[in-house]
């Protein structure tokens, strides 16, 4: 069963929920719990607690590991503050796991990494997800 974390500016967290949804209907599960976080998508790490913050950071880790695959969302306008998806992308390269950025823009070099495979839209990457995961159902 294909598991996929989606990491993504986290001013996008309801455009990446109904994404989370999309996948969820043809039977892929998302590990990312961040889209489940009570707080605005204009929320700063700086108006949450330390605690908090570590909190989350610590959940995000795991979240990442339950994952078998990462989709790494770009930022189209280069003005996103906040940064933690890189931090899960580099932690899915140290994994090995398959990443696939969303996107044109590259936004940093490792974005040119052997086996980081590149989609212009979110549609392509959602159809190739179900049907990577219809394809591994043991029911096939």
């Amino acid at each position: 069963m294909l598991k996929a974390y989606l990491a993504a500016p986290y001013v996008r967290k309801e455009q990446i929920r109904e994404y989370a949804a999309e996948l969820r209907a043809g039977n892929v599960v998302v590990t990312s719990t961040w889209l489940n976080e009570p707080h605005s998508p204009t929320t700063l790490t700086n108006e949450l607690t330390p605690e908090s913050n570590r909190q989350y950071a610590i959940q995000d880790v795991k979240d990442v590991y339950a994952a078998n695959l990462l989709v790494f969302f770009t930022d189209p306008t280069g003005e996103i503050v906040r940064g933690g998806r890189h931090v899960e992308f580099g932690i899915a390269l140290a994994r090995r796991i398959p990443i696939f950025v969303v996107g044109k823009e590259m936004e940093n070099i490792f974005h040119h990494m052997p086996g980081v495979l590149h989609f212009d839209s979110w549609e392509v990457v959602r159809d190739l997800l179900i049907a990577m995961n219809t394809a591994d159902s043991p029911t096939n």
